[in-house]
């Protein structure tokens, strides 16, 4: 399945920034889910290209001169196959890095509890179950949460998004030790529902890495676009940075999805 994807993004800032350094994860991964038929980031000049340590591309924009916004555009044709049943592991990256929490996915009491009927077997049925579980406790509220927001903050609230939906799913198997990790990207959706860029959790089992998309309850990445994956948001942001001066800032962002004929 070809998709065409469009991905905007643009900060504002009400006061001149002096300087500012970004790390832009915005270019698909290369699978064999998917692979990338053409793909463009365009920034407001030439940036660094490198590998972090998780194997996503990364792009570092640097800015000496003084400038009031920030805008990003990635676009691109990605063909993904839809059958897809589960993923391999990347042997650069040990499994094992992700049984260790992060400063994101940290478990509460509340969520060891909640997770603990869902745990005791642990397979791909179990685990499905307590996704299913995780967005009845968690309905998915736009507005209730932020970037910042961790599990244990998220799960006492009872509401969140997609990002948060995986937080908490990740903290309850890593507090078992279970290998999960957290993966940004793009979700097609022919009712176009979705306009902004898309988060889920993957779980190591016998081997290969399984989808566990919480709040579209999908556990095959039939739709998905890979961008970045790690321990948590802070890994896998599409945007991340630092600035010097700016003051308070704005930001627009969508992102566009079209099925190819």
């Amino acid at each position: 399945m070809k998709l065409q994807i469009s991905h905007q993004t643009n900060y504002y800032y009400d006061e001149l920034a002096q300087r500012s350094v970004q790390y832009i994860r915005m270019t698909p991964m290369t699978l064999p889910h998917q692979s990338i038929h053409e793909w463009h980031v365009m920034l407001p000049k030439v940036a660094e290209s490198q590998k972090d340590g998780f194997g996503n591309d990364w792009l570092t924009l640097s800015r000496n001169e003084a400038h009031n916004n920030l805008q990003m555009q990635a676009s691109g044709i990605v063909e993904i196959n839809p059958d897809t049943e589960r993923l391999e592991d990347n042997p650069q990256v040990p499994y094992l890095l992700y049984t260790v929490p992060s400063e994101l996915t940290q478990c509460s009491e509340a969520m060891r509890d909640f997770a603990e009927p869902y745990l005791k077997a642990v397979s791909l049925e179990s685990l499905q179950a307590l996704a299913a579980a995780l967005l009845e406790q968690l309905p998915y509220t736009k507005g209730a949460t932020h970037v910042g927001t961790t599990a244990a903050e998220a799960f006492e609230l009872g509401a969140g998004v997609c990002q948060d939906h995986s937080h908490v799913f990740l903290a309850c198997l890593r507090d078992k030790k279970i290998p999960a990790h957290y993966v940004s990207g793009y979700l097609y959706d022919d009712t176009e529902n979705h306009m902004a860029s898309h988060a889920w959790a993957e779980a190591w089992l016998d081997g290969y890495w399984y989808t566990f998309d919480i709040s579209n309850q999908l556990f095959r990445p039939s739709s998905h676009v890979y961008v970045a994956i790690g321990r948590d948001y802070l890994d896998a942001a599409p945007v991340r940075g630092v600035r010097m001066g700016g003051g308070y800032e704005s930001l627009y962002s969508q992102v566009l999805v079209t099925r190819l004929a």
